[in-house]
């Protein structure tokens, strides 16, 4: 009988032991997500921990129920419900476009791991999001508190007759944003500083100042387009490697890259 009871308690021993290891974790804690945006550092990939590949960029932005981002190849935006630790992330809708095999990978796991999200912890430098099992799916690091700060390609602007365009071949549109309120750039023609002020994802800028130097009528035309969509007040909106600058309607004014 003893032997018998003896058995008996190291099966259920044993049994609690595999439960604890398939569960892969204990899950999340909690915290804030909403107010920042958070850079993917790591996924997991077929039960790995995997970092994000060298020279990709994977985001996402937590805010009114949705959650938004650029996921290695395209834009998505999701519904995301949030309560205490717990996490739950709808089906994503995403752009269409095609790209190289190493990113489509990532987007792919990306966006399959943040689907099966079940709880989160937040902290004011990391997030981590466990799937229903405990296991860790995803790691991001804490966006910078200005997503503006630094030196940018102007990649695109708003012409102020309802299209975004490029920018002329042979010309370079540039900004950089200085952690004391000063941007400052090569407007295609001629350089331009002034202040600005971003407020929350709220932006503002100018007046700006300029050169005075005279080019072609083209450039001159593309340089006085993009100043003013600049100048327009906008919201900022992070994705990835580059930073949208919106209007209050939504509509594009200036989106930035890396330079």
């Amino acid at each position: 009988m003893r032997r018998r009871l003896l058995i008996g308690i190291a099966l259920a021993t044993v049994g609690i032991v595999v439960a604890a290891c398939s569960s892969g974790g204990s899950g999340g804690t909690g915290g804030t997500l909403e107010g920042r945006n958070w850079k993917l550092t790591s996924y997991d990939f077929s039960g790995t921990d995997t970092a994000v590949p060298a020279g990709f960029a994977v985001d996402a932005t937590f805010k009114d129920g949705k959650v938004a981002g650029f996921s290695g190849c395209n834009v998505y935006n999701a519904p995301a419900t949030v309560d205490g630790a717990k996490l739950t992330v709808g089906r994503a809708a995403t752009s269409a476009r095609a790209c190289e095999p190493t990113a489509t990978t990532l987007e792919a796991s990306y966006l399959a791991n943040l689907g099966n999200a079940a709880t989160f912890t937040a902290t004011a430098d990391k997030l981590t999001v466990y799937n229903k099992t405990g296991k860790l799916v995803l790691t991001y690091a804490a966006g910078a508190a200005n997503p503006l700060e630094g030196e940018w390609l102007v990649t695109g602007y708003n012409n102020g007759k309802g299209a975004v365009t490029g920018t002329i071949t042979g010309t370079e549109l540039t900004a950089t944003f200085t952690p004391d309120g000063q941007v400052s750039g090569d407007a295609g023609c001629n350089t331009y500083n002034g202040p600005y002020k971003l407020e929350g994802t709220s932006l503002t800028v100018g007046p700006l100042a300029t050169t005075r130097k005279a080019c072609e009528p083209a450039i001159m035309d593309q340089e006085t387009q993009f100043l003013a969509a600049l100048q327009t007040p906008t919201t900022v909106e992070p994705s990835g490697a580059t930073v949208t600058l919106r209007d209050a309607n939504g509509a594009t004014q200036v989106i930035l890259g890396t330079k």
